[in-house]
């Protein structure tokens, strides 16, 4: 029963992942801040993690119908959680406060930033019991934004910091400088490398009860 409760949770997560982009693709709702419409989305953390966490989702679905999810697996299933959770708590934490809550959670940003990532974490931790990790592995996680963080700051050096509309510095991390720049992306890898933590102990934490009652 359980294991027929992760295939349905995963298979659901992937499916709205991609629903949530496609009303973007295709210009279907107004979705807010930090939000762009068509391909353009792709350049924000939140659709990228999103989209990673919906594919690996899928992909843990479909290894779950025949099998157990291997560590491999697990260790990426950890880092689309985590790289969701990261979102959720910049949201909630600095772009809602700064931004504005309604702007933050309207649309497909409801989904990327609040509902998705809560189902995710859920998920994660009292479902996806397949492999347990050892806690080194959560380091593996902060693969996701620092690959990013390369993407964004190999787009400006190469392509200047532009400005307003036009800017590709569309997060402000370099508004007070390059300095305080990666301060910003230090803490944010800290802050991911904590949740891959919190959910990887809390997964084994959940697995083991679980394993104890069978």
């Amino acid at each position: 029963m359980k294991q027929k409760t992760a295939i349905l949770f995963n298979l659901l997560i992937a499916a709205a992942s991609y629903a949530a982009w496609l009303t973007l693709i295709f210009r279907l709702v107004d979705s807010g801040s930090f939000a762009d419409i068509g391909l353009w989305s792709l350049k924000y953390f939140t659709i990228l993690s999103n989209l990673l966490n919906g594919t690996v989702c899928l992909v843990c679905a479909l290894r779950l119908r025949s099998g157990r999810i291997s560590a491999g697996l697990q260790r990426w299933k950890l880092t689309g959680t985590a790289a969701v959770a990261l979102t959720f708590w910049v949201v909630l934490l600095f772009l809602g406060p700064v931004f504005g809550y309604r702007s933050m959670f309207r649309g497909a940003n409801l989904w990327m930033h609040l509902l998705l990532p809560l189902a995710g974490m859920a998920a994660y931790v009292l479902l996806d019991h397949g492999c347990r990790l050892p806690g080194r592995d959560s380091l593996f996680a902060v693969l996701a934004p620092l690959v990013y963080a390369l993407g964004y700051v190999l787009n400006i050096l190469v392509n200047g910091l532009g400005e307003g509309f036009g800017t590709n510095d569309w997060y402000g991390f370099l508004r007070w400088g390059w300095g305080i720049g990666f301060c910003i992306l230090g803490v944010l890898l800290l802050l991911t490398w904590l949740n891959a933590l919190a959910l990887n102990a809390l997964n084994r934490h959940f697995a083991g009860k679980t394993a104890r009652k069978s």
